[in-house]
């Protein structure tokens, strides 16, 4: 569908990014940061737009400084989080987290924000933008919660959670972008690659 008229580095291990991405078909590699985002001050932000932003420009510099050669890149830092109660919440550590993130979304309206930095070292250029979503998890029993846990869905997630995946199931509404909740905003990120002239129609596609 897609025409790709630069080098674009993902900077995500996430395979439901790189099956987005690839679907519309944009062609990238991908690097993981493997960002311990504990340690950095941008990802600690307290204002969510701020923390996802931060963490998703730390993502894409540090593997900008990975790559030795200079060469003509664009770089893609991704971050999701989901909010609720003006709370973070991020990738549970153990089952005691995402029993505690389930219970606390259960039967609740909360945030999911994606944020993304593309960035071009050589050219010093970059851009950042955000997407929010409002997601309703239907209220679930404790029995339901411990089945939930009890895979092995819930532990690279942010809000311990994945709508594409068994959690679906949990989901009773959503307000905004769906590939958003998924963990990337595919309609809006595919905008600022055409403004930035990254990508291009292929209507012979």
């Amino acid at each position: 569908m897609y025409l790709t008229r630069a080098n674009l580095v993902l900077a995500s291990a996430s395979p439901r990014r790189r099956e987005l991405l690839s679907k519309v078909g944009i062609k990238f590699s991908v690097i993981p940061s493997n960002l311990d985002e504990d340690k950095v001050a941008s990802c600690r932000e307290q204002d969510p737009v701020h923390y996802a932003q931060g963490c998703a420009r730390a993502k894409a510099e540090k593997v900008a400084e990975l790559v030795a050669e200079k060469k003509d890149f664009w770089f893609l830092g991704v971050d999701t989080i989901v909010v609720v109660d003006d709370l973070i919440l991020g990738k549970p550590k153990d089952k005691d987290q995402a029993r505690e993130f389930i219970s606390r979304l259960s039967g609740k309206w909360h945030k999911v924000i994606t944020g993304y930095h593309l960035f071009h070292p050589l050219k010093a250029e970059r851009l950042s933008n955000q997407v929010e979503s409002q997601v309703l998890i239907r209220k679930l029993a404790p029995e339901e919660i411990e089945a939930y846990i009890s895979t092995d869905e819930p532990y690279d997630k942010a809000g311990a959670y994945a709508a594409q995946g068994i959690g679906a199931g949990l989901i009773e509404a959503i307000n905004g972008s769906y590939t958003n909740v998924v963990g990337l905003p595919l309609a809006e990120l595919l905008k600022d690659l055409l403004r930035l002239k990254l990508i291009s129609p292929n209507p012979g596609d």
